[in-house]
């Protein structure tokens, strides 16, 4: 688990790998001991009585390797996936629709994790591969939703829309879920410490601020809101979700960080305020899987402009419009594929 590079003695390296441990612990215990009062009795009151008499996952998690050699892994997964493409491939204790409860404890935080999809495959697998037992080391009650926008009318892809359609038959599938994490596909954390829990009410968090292909991990700007977001259940409809009106790459993600300042929530990153930055930066790294860049949409700055001004091209959740084409519970996920139009 390398946090940077440098050459010291072995013993100094023992104190420094020692000392790292430490504060990834501390850590996570005031991650969620932050979220504690919030998400115990709510769970609690979600719980069979059976359930009910398991103790608490332990904070941090146990499970927990540290980082992970994505692009080797990656490789693995295609090379595997196309030997055996016709055979379907299941992970332990993962139920169909991708659904997953620790059995060893009670999970502090129940999560929908929606993934907007369109002509991915390859990524899509290697991200099923990798995500469910990176969710399971954290010991996360969770669901993975792929919502995948049809061909039909070969319309623009519009990942805020699909965004909305995941978290509305994520209430259906999941009910209860505390929050939800807006995931792209080609993205994947590359250290299990990149905590996946659930953010407090009035706190929304921007979770890939670090990736490989930006400037080689250089932190973004604290506006920057895309890639994957976690936000409260309740935060979401608060702000009405995304925007229904940016077709195209780009855009959403920007419109959906003004109506979060508009009402007063403060975007986090993992480990914010930990010293010395060094040290906690890396374990939010995001290795990007290599894809074509989107054509931007042209009109993105243009309706970015208008919310500006207080102009609402639509209500998000409130005017939501699809039409639903399939859905189905697979192994690893729940796919939903839907018809959109602009």
């Amino acid at each position: 688990m390398a946090c940077c590079v440098v050459t010291v003695s072995h013993g100094l390296r023992v104190a420094i790998k020692t000392c790292w441990i430490i504060i990834v612990v501390a850590s996570f215990y005031v991650l969620f001991l932050n979220s504690r009062h919030v998400n115990r009795p709510f769970i609690s009151s979600l719980l069979d009585p059976a359930d009910s008499a398991r103790e608490w996952c332990p904070i941090p998690s146990p499970k927990l390797i540290g980082w992970t050699n994505i692009s080797s892994l990656a490789m693995d997964v295609l090379r595997k996936n196309q030997q055996h493409q016709k055979s379907v491939i299941k992970i332990d204790r993962v139920r169909d629709g991708g659904k997953y409860e620790p059995a060893e404890c009670q999970s502090r935080n129940r999560i929908a994790i929606v993934v907007p999809y369109r002509n991915r495959a390859d990524h899509l697998a290697v991200f099923l591969r990798y995500m469910h037992p990176f969710l399971q080391r954290q010991q996360l009650s969770y669901i993975i939703i792929v919502v995948e926008q049809s061909d039909n009318g070969n319309s623009p892809f519009n990942r805020g829309m699909l965004m909305n359609i995941g978290f509305n038959e994520a209430q259906q599938l999941m009910e209860k879920f505390q929050c939800v994490i807006f995931h792209d596909v080609d993205l994947l954390p590359e250290n299990d410490a990149n905590p996946y829990t659930c953010p407090q009410d009035g706190r929304p968090r921007q979770m890939s601020f670090s990736i490989d292909y930006l400037n080689h991990y250089k932190p973004t700007a604290r506006n920057h809101f895309g890639g994957v977001t976690a936000l409260s259940t309740n935060d979401f409809r608060t702000l009405g979700g995304y925007s229904n009106a940016f077709w195209g790459w780009g855009g959403e993600d920007d419109e959906l960080y003004n109506r979060v300042k508009s009402h007063n929530m403060t975007v986090t990153r993992a480990f914010d305020g930990q010293q010395p930055p060094s040290l906690f930066i890396p374990l939010t790294r995001y290795k990007s899987l290599s894809h074509r860049k989107a054509k931007p949409n042209p009109d993105r700055k243009r309706l970015l402009k208008q919310a500006s001004t207080g102009y609402k091209a639509d209500g998000g959740l409130a005017t939501l419009v699809y039409k639903r084409l399939d859905w189905q519970l697979k192994p690893l996920y729940t796919h939903v594929l839907v018809d959109i139009h602009p």
